[in-house]
């Protein structure tokens, strides 16, 4: 009887034993392709966090536009652009070159562009401060008056008034910058928000590392998909500075004044600039774990 049963348990094993092979070469095709949707997904929320911090530290940052004005030289466009259409309306009113230019000279530019900037990010008014502007072409204008001993009754207190507040159009015009409204409200309303996408997405990446490093036993492969991840997450971060200078379009932008032509320009590129960093960051790393991946799968096969 024993005799009779033994060759169907061997049978049976080896039914078992195909199963469970079956299943386990099933599993070792399936477990890379849902790796691969995981280095994926962290290379979707690499490259998302990089747009994020790049907005963070640019956009939304005051320190970021300041350095961009004072390494273009905006300051002293805009000194040259307010002599030329001061001395047009000084012109029309007997008001000579000289006198215009000492006092645009005399103004504190530098100090009216910071403020201008610095209300914005704090959410203050927007507007270009001018009452110290009249004030100071008031005092000017009466000065003028004494030097050139011009007679007072004949100095019209109406057209001077209109002069002062021509002037301070013009003055307002020069130190504002147009766009900058616009970006004044995005900033303010989602500067908060942008810091809770920040944090969210460094949690979703150290969340995927995690997964991936703590559910391979094998070393080489942990390494090989994080090595995937931000290799992927290094070509879509270079990608947008790239397609940006490949295709020239930030220079290409039609504004005719010069101060906020350089302005422009310095900023966007300064922005882009950013992104080679990040896609820098992302690049070694991906190096680093493929080294690291080739180190320890040459140990694997050694072995």
């Amino acid at each position: 009887m024993e005799l009779q049963n033994n060759p169907q348990r061997q049978h049976g094993s080896s039914d078992s034993e195909h199963h469970h092979h079956h299943s386990h070469h099933h599993r070792s095709r399936v477990k890379p392709v849902v790796y691969c949707i995981l280095s994926f997904f962290l290379a979707l929320v690499l490259f998302a966090l990089s747009v994020c911090v790049v907005l963070k530290t640019t956009v939304f940052s005051k320190n970021f536009i300041l350095s961009s004005i004072n390494s273009c030289g905006y300051s002293a466009m805009i000194r040259e652009e307010l002599k030329k259409e001061l001395t047009s309306l000084g012109n029309a009113s007997g008001l000579d070159k000289e006198f215009v230019s000492s006092f645009v000279d005399s103004l504190n530019i530098d100090d009216a562009i910071e403020d201008y900037i610095s209300n914005f990010y704090s959410n203050r008014s927007t507007l270009v401060e001018t009452t110290a502007f009249k004030q100071q072409l008031l005092y000017s204008i009466d000065d003028y008056i004494k030097e050139n001993n011009i007679d007072r009754e004949s100095a019209d207190e109406e057209n001077i008034s209109y002069l002062v507040d021509a002037a301070a159009d013009i003055y307002t015009e020069n130190i504002s910058i147009p766009f900058f409204s616009v970006i004044a409200n995005y900033i303010s309303k989602y500067q908060s928000p942008l810091m809770t996408l920040i944090l969210s997405l460094c949690a979703a990446a150290l969340i995927i590392i995690a997964i991936i490093f703590f559910s391979n036993k094998y070393k080489h492969r942990r390494f090989r998909y994080i090595s995937y991840a931000f290799g992927g997450a290094f070509l879509a971060t270079a990608a947008v500075p790239a397609i940006v200078f490949i295709s020239n379009m930030i220079s290409k932008v039609n504004i005719n004044i010069r101060s906020l032509y350089n302005l422009f320009v310095n900023y966007m590129n300064g922005l882009f600039m950013n992104f080679w960093i990040y896609a820098g960051i992302y690049l070694f790393i991906a190096v680093l774990t493929l080294i690291l991946c080739r180190k320890y799968y040459n140990k694997v096969t050694s072995h």
